[in-house]
C-alpha cells in the first residue's frame, strides 16, 4: 500500500466509524505525523475523500469531515430508495432456495452481532448486497455503496445511542418474507418502506434529539421537513 492509500484508508475508516464526527477539522500535518507520512500524500487522500463526499473544504480551504443537514440526509435516503428498489425488483426473481438459506444465516449473524453496532451494520449491508448482486447491475451496486457510505456516520450515531441496531418497523425478517413471494412489485414496496422507515427514524432523532423512530402518522410529512437552521 502506497502512502496516499495508507492515508486514505486511515481517514476513511475514522470517518465512517464515527471516530472523526461531522465537522471535525482534518490537519494534514497532524495526520502525516501520526502515520509517518509527508503532507503531500495526506492531501491527495483528502482530495479523494472530497470527491466521495466525505470531506468538505471550508473557510481558507481547510478540510473538515462533511456535515449533512437533515434535509440532505433525508434526500440521500430517498435516492437510496430509488436505487435499491430497482436492484431488488430486478433481483427477486433470481433468488433461489440456496440464496434464501444464506440470507437466513446472515440474519442469524446479525442477531449475534446485536451488541456490536459497527459489526451489525457491516453484516446488514452484506445482507442487502447478497440480494442486490442478483440484479446483475454492477454500476448500480457502486452507486448504492457510495450513498451508504455518505450516511453511515449518522446511522452509527443513531444505533449507538438507540442501544440496539434494528430500528422498530425495519425488521429484516419481514422483508425476507416478502421476497419469498417472488413478486417484484411487492419486493419494491417492502424495500421502500424498509429504507424510508430507517431514514425517518434517523431524521426524527436528529431533529428532536430523541432515540425513537418517527411516528407512523408523521412519516409522510417528514419528506419535506422544516429544518430551520439545520
Amino acid at each position: 500500500m502506497n502512502a496516499q492509500a495508507t492515508a486514505y484508508t486511515f481517514l476513511k475508516d475514522r470517518i465512517l466509524s464515527g471516530k472523526m464526527p461531522a465537522g471535525t477539522p482534518i490537519k494534514p500535518a497532524d495526520i502525516g505525523q501520526q502515520l509517518g507520512l509527508s503532507r503531500m500524500p495526506v492531501r491527495e487522500a483528502i482530495l479523494q475523500l472530497e470527491a466521495e463526499g466525505l470531506v468538505t473544504f471550508g473557510a481558507n480551504r481547510r478540510p473538515v469531515v462533511t456535515t449533512l443537514t437533515v434535509k440532505e440526509i433525508l434526500e440521500r435516503f430517498e435516492i437510496r430508495i430509488a436505487l435499491e428498489a430497482l436492484a431488488i425488483e430486478r433481483a427477486v426473481a433470481r433468488l433461489t432456495p440456496a440464496i434464501f438459506s444464506e440470507l437466513e444465516l446472515q440474519l442469524v449473524r446479525m442477531d449475534h452481532a446485536a451488541s456490536d453496532p459497527r459489526r451489525w451494520l457491516r453484516l446488514h449491508d452484506e445482507f442487502h448486497d447478497m440480494i442486490y448482486v442478483h440484479a446483475e447491475m454492477p454500476q448500480l451496486m457502486e452507486e448504492i455503496h457510495r450513498l451508504r457510505q455518505s450516511i453511515r456516520p449518522y446511522l452509527l450515531m443513531y444505533i449507538d445511542l438507540y442501544q440496539g441496531p434494528e430500528m422498530p418497523g425495519v425488521e429484516h425478517t419481514s422483508l425476507l418474507r416478502v421476497l419469498r413471494t417472488a413478486d417484484p412489485a411487492a419486493a419494491r414496496s417492502a424495500l421502500t418502506e424498509h429504507i424510508r422507515n430507517a431514514g425517518a427514524g434517523v431524521v426524527y432523532f436528529l431533529m428532536n434529539g430523541q432515540m425513537a423512530p418517527l411516528p407512523s402518522d408523521k412519516q409522510k410529512s417528514i419528506q419535506q421537513p422544516k429544518v430551520g437552521s439545520q
